[in-house]
């Protein structure tokens, strides 16, 4: 397995810079530093894939120019398949008919280009007549059974105006639009071409590589303000993906700071020839040639220069928000943007549960909702990243505990390193997102099986979703005392639906997730029992942060016995002292010596802490981080030992 700081889970990979395509708002056709390069062979992409899997890589992004201009892309797609990665493919469509009953069953998301339904605005912005062919794409292979479709409609002064139609027909055909504003990001870049003009747009100059005249560098220009408001509009539209991390970015675009990126830090950044690109397709004037493997390439020192000293500081990058480069370490950064991302992912799987909205139910969520997204800023406002790339947030060490941005009061070193068992921000223990969640994974599958009678349950559930964060923010140290009027109407909805659910599985989750409401145990017991719930310690654990003492107490009957003494506040047993030598960050990782590694770092200042947490990380097993983090949580509630 790849050390950190060169892992890589995710590569992008451009599998032709040919296009068929003249889009104003892209630059591949436009500069001729993208022409004449050589593409793979069959050969070629097997090895490439191939060492991409040794490398750690579970998730390709094809892309280009236009893949299904590369001879060899079934073969490239299946490859990758059969090597076990998520495969994600994005086409303009023009010329991907042929291909799509053979490639569309091997992809988990397949990206149609879709900026209007107009045939004469789609020639303006993409210099093509062929908005008939991406209909009847999008159309066929919906009605072939595919469920992998995803719409990706850039943003514009052209097309703002039709946002509607374009959710419309995304609605009526069953399939996701994401929608994207565009910024500027190159010299020359327009949303119109004129008529004639499909060549003559051709940069005079390369990208600033030697030899050649440099571009002159274009101020950073985010949207004109009426798309990002337009598409946040959208955020409730059903089939409708809006990414408020991504207009927060745009927001917040400050090119007087660093844009914290992926390329190559992350995310592995792979040219038609296998060539490794630094620091990404959009600013490239390095490369290294693939003429080592690339376990050796993401350490060659080029690479850490560029990776460490110029990705997201160039006055190119600090402007960007090409958001393929940006979203991924937004997952590694427990900042605002990972909880915004978080927000937004939760809405795309909770609204296919939700009813049709009224004009009026749409306005009054857009309004809580905007009135509690202020609030995640303010919460969120004491969080920094870590000061490495394996650090998830800002820690230092202090009397044997861990002061954060997190909470108000240092955490328990168990609760660093539980967190830091796992990859990303996803699993964090005080992000709403952990206990969030088990509505769209257990709840309300659970209330959907029940069949129509449950309706009107589901109906609520976006503003389900509204008070739960209302109540959960309070984790975070910016985020106040749970609101009283959330915790209630919570409990009204938690009640409803344990009617329906009582004696069913799915009953453990929701008594969880109603325990942090003002329902009655006695109410809670009667319908389920969180008892065994793989949530169940970290619930009790969050709700010694957010409950009373008396609450707690109330509690305390529906938990296992185990976990009684945590959150009654009993005394806990002392622990016995750790024996033996010091266990490596890499052994405590497998689960070897893991209580006399914790117990050393009692002691550790915070160099010495953030040297072993970054071993600890490097030594990452996604297969064992779950039983891990249990391990670390249930000693830190005194209802277990490492």
């Amino acid at each position: 397995m790849a050390t950190a700081p060169t892992r890589f889970r995710h590569a992008r990979m451009y599998l032709t810079f040919r296009c068929n395509s003249r889009c104003g708002y892209c630059n591949v056709w436009q500069d001729p530093v993208f022409d004449g390069h050589q593409e793979l062979t069959s050969d070629g992409l097997r090895r490439c894939l191939d060492e991409l899997a040794e490398l750690g890589v579970t998730y390709l992004d094809i892309t280009g120019g236009e893949p299904s201009l590369h001879r060899e892309l079934v073969t490239a797609v299946r490859h990758a398949r059969d090597l076990g990665m998520t495969v994600e493919l994005t086409t303009n469509a023009i010329r991907f008919a042929p291909r799509a009953a053979e490639v569309a069953p091997l992809v988990d998301t397949l990206n149609i280009s879709l900026d209007t339904l107009s045939a004469e605005r789609y020639h303006r912005i993409r210099g093509t007549d062929t908005l008939d062919r991406t209909l009847a794409l999008v159309e066929g292979l919906r009605a072939d059974g595919a469920d992998n479709l995803k719409l990706i409609c850039v943003v514009t002064d052209q097309n703002v105006a039709e946002l509607d139609g374009l959710v419309a027909y995304a609605q009526r055909h069953r399939v996701p639009v994401y929608l994207a504003p565009m910024f500027s990001y190159f010299a020359a870049q327009s949303d119109v071409r004129p008529p004639g003009a499909v060549r003559t747009l051709k940069l005079a100059a390369v990208n600033g590589r030697s030899g050649t005249a440099a571009v002159a560098e274009v101020p950073a220009r985010v949207p004109s303000s009426p798309l990002p408001h337009r598409v946040a509009e959208q955020r409730y539209a059903p089939y409708t993906v809006v990414d408020l991390a991504f207009l927060h970015h745009l927001r917040t675009l400050d090119p007087a700071t660093v844009t914290a990126c992926g390329a190559n830090s992350r995310i592995l950044t792979i040219g038609p020839d296998g060539r490794v690109m630094l620091p990404c397709y959009h600013e490239w004037d390095a490369s290294l040639a693939w003429e080592r493997p690339y376990r050796e390439l993401v350490r060659d020192p080029g690479l850490v220069r560029v990776r460490d000293e110029e990705v997201g500081q160039r006055p190119g990058c600090r402007g960007c928000a090409v958001f393929p480069y940006l979203g991924l370490p937004m997952s590694h950064r427990l900042t605002t943007p990972f909880l915004l991302q978080a927000f937004s992912r939760e809405l795309d799987r909770l609204k296919p549960y939700a009813a049709a909205l009224t004009p009026e139910h749409r306005t009054r969520l857009l309004q809580r909702s905007d009135e509690l997204l202020a609030e995640v800023d303010r919460a969120s406002a004491p969080l920094r990243p870590g000061e490495h790339l394996d650090e998830l947030y800002h820690f230092e060490a202090v009397d044997g505990l861990v002061r954060t941005g997190l909470a108000q009061e240092p955490i328990a070193l168990e609760e660093l390193l539980a967190d830091h068992a796992h990859d990303d921000c996803w699993r964090v223990q005080r992000t709403p997102h952990r206990i969030v969640r088990l509505l769209y994974a257990e709840i309300l599958p659970a209330l959907a099986a029940q069949g129509p009678d449950t309706a009107a349950l589901t109906a609520d559930v976006l503003d389900v979703h509204l008070d739960c964060w209302r109540v959960l923010l309070a984790l975070l140290s910016g985020g106040g005392t749970p609101e009283t009027g959330a915790r209630q109407r919570l409990a009204h909805w938690c009640a409803r639906a344990g009617a329906v659910l009582r004696g069913r599985s799915a009953a453990a989750a929701l008594a969880l997730l109603a325990s942090f409401s003002t329902l009655p145990a006695a109410d809670i017991a009667s319908w389920g029992s969180p008892r065994g719930h793989a949530e169940e310690p970290l619930t009790v654990k969050l709700l010694r942060s957010l409950t009373s003492q008396a609450r707690r107490a109330e509690l305390a009957s529906l938990f296992s016995a185990e976990f009684v003494p945590a959150l009654t506040g009993e005394p806990l047993p002392a622990a016995a002292p750790a024996a033996g030598p010091v266990a490596a960050p890499e052994d405590a990782r497998a689960g070897r010596g893991l209580d006399r590694f914790v117990a050393a770092l009692r002691d550790a200042d915070t160099d010495a802490l953030r040297t072993a947490l970054r071993r600890w990380k490097a030594a990452a097993d996604p297969v064992t981080a779950a039983d891990i983090e249990r391990r670390l949580l249930l000693a830190e509630l005194g209802a277990g030992v490492l």
